[in-house]
């Protein structure tokens, strides 16, 4: 399904769906030019990264040329630290905190899409966290044979966890976890031990949307009731967003 027509069908989300729709323009493009390009120079994927940027989201490539330089001065590659954009320290009248830290999160996607190598198998069971990038995930979908698999919101590796658990605390008493349903039967696993939730959803649900993060927006009501209950998202989803207001 694609995002067009999940806007015509759930209006209410235009916003959030429309964001999303740029997020995933810009990621593609990034890893369709560095695999076209050939690049392996660090240097020359920042510049991949924010010219798409520029493009995607239609701001004058000069206005966001001063990153770069200051990527450089911070002395930490992105590439191999995607996270590292995070902390950027930036500063300037027209950009409050708020958007700053929403156009890190954004451009830091392509770099955590560029850790991620095709066909890479590798569990969530060990940590809880992506093997790949070491992130929290939110998010899972349960396979027809009745599996786990947990989903990275940002370099998007898939990896397998237990059928039933946190994998925040690694509760894994079934009547410490309680489930929740929306109109669809997209779930919130509540954990009564630390407080927080993931969400899953089933393979027929994959195979409708064909996307996991679209899946995750199009359940966003859900993170709204689950989290006036007191339970807390540990990770973002594909726009940035933990707590949803």
């Amino acid at each position: 399904m694609k995002i067009e027509e999940v806007i015509n069908e759930k209006p209410y989300l235009r916003s959030p769906l429309e964001f999303y729709g740029k997020i995933k323009n810009l990621t593609e493009q990034c890893k369709k030019d560095k695999e076209m390009l050939n690049l392996d120079s660090d240097t020359a994927l920042i510049d991949i990264v924010l010219k798409n940027f520029s493009l995607v989201f239609q701001i004058p490539y000069e206005s966001v040329l001063f990153l770069k330089d200051e990527i450089l001065k911070s002395g930490k590659n992105p590439v191999k630290e995607p996270h590292s954009l995070w902390t950027l320290q930036i500063q300037g009248e027209e950009i409050s905190k708020e958007e700053a830290e929403r156009m890190l999160f954004i451009l830091s996607k392509p770099f955590f899409v560029f850790l991620r190598k095709e066909g890479e198998q590798a569990s969530f069971m060990d940590t809880g966290k992506c093997p790949v990038c070491g992130t929290d995930s939110s998010l899972a979908m349960i396979t027809e044979n009745n599996e786990k698999i947990m989903i990275c919101p940002l370099c998007g590796h898939r990896g397998s966890f237990f059928r039933i658990g946190c994998p925040y605390c690694f509760n894994k008493d079934s009547t410490r976890i309680e489930i929740l349903l929306d109109d669809e039967e997209i779930r919130a696993e509540l954990c009564l031990e630390c407080n927080t939730y993931i969400k899953s959803f089933k393979e027929d649900h994959y195979m409708k949307y064909r996307d996991p993060f679209l899946i995750d927006l199009v359940s966003l009501p859900l993170d709204i009731v689950v989290q006036k209950r007191g339970y807390i998202r540990r990770s973002p989803n594909i726009i940035g967003l933990r707590t949803i207001a």
